[in-house]
């Protein structure tokens, strides 16, 4: 693990930045060429009895906000809502936002396996049209032979 942390710590180092800014701030701060990986607290486990997770953002506010993201043509993926077994997790973003929406198989979901279940997780990954438009649709969806294997993003 030591060696894969490191590892990503040179690739990234100088050219990203973490921060625990209020996401709207963070928007304000984008600049041209930037490319931003927004995961904000999951859906339906943001509850002020769990404390393991920052409260929840609201729906509408966050629509507006990604709305001038795309106003502004900026890159950006929206880690967002998903599947565990049949059951959907939290609420789609609305297809007027243009975004390329990807379907990720996370695996096994702890959740349900902590609830005696055997149920595999399916996480909805969003790119902006200004981060797609940068893709061919075969990069982006390229397909897989194997039964769970993840689909590769190649640039």
């Amino acid at each position: 693990m030591k060696k894969n942390i490191l590892g990503v710590s040179q690739l990234l180092k100088g050219k990203c930045y973490f921060t625990s800014y209020d996401y709207t701030k963070v928007f304000s701060l984008i600049r041209e060429n930037d490319l931003i990986y927004i995961d904000p607290p999951y859906q339906g486990v943001c509850t002020s009895r769990d404390t393991r997770y920052s409260s929840q953002i609201d729906f509408d506010d966050f629509i507006l906000e990604i709305d001038a993201l795309n106003q502004k043509r900026a890159q950006f993926i929206i880690s967002y809502d998903g599947t565990r077994g049949a059951q959907q997790v939290g609420k789609s973003l609305p297809e007027q936002l243009g975004l390329s929406k990807i379907q990720l198989d996370a695996g096994r979901s702890s959740q349900s396996t902590l609830l005696g279940k055997n149920e595999r997780t399916v996480e909805s990954l969003y790119l902006s049209s200004a981060l797609s438009d940068l893709f061919s649709e075969s990069d982006i969806y390229e397909k897989s032979t194997k039964k769970h294997e993840q689909l590769a993003l190649s640039y």
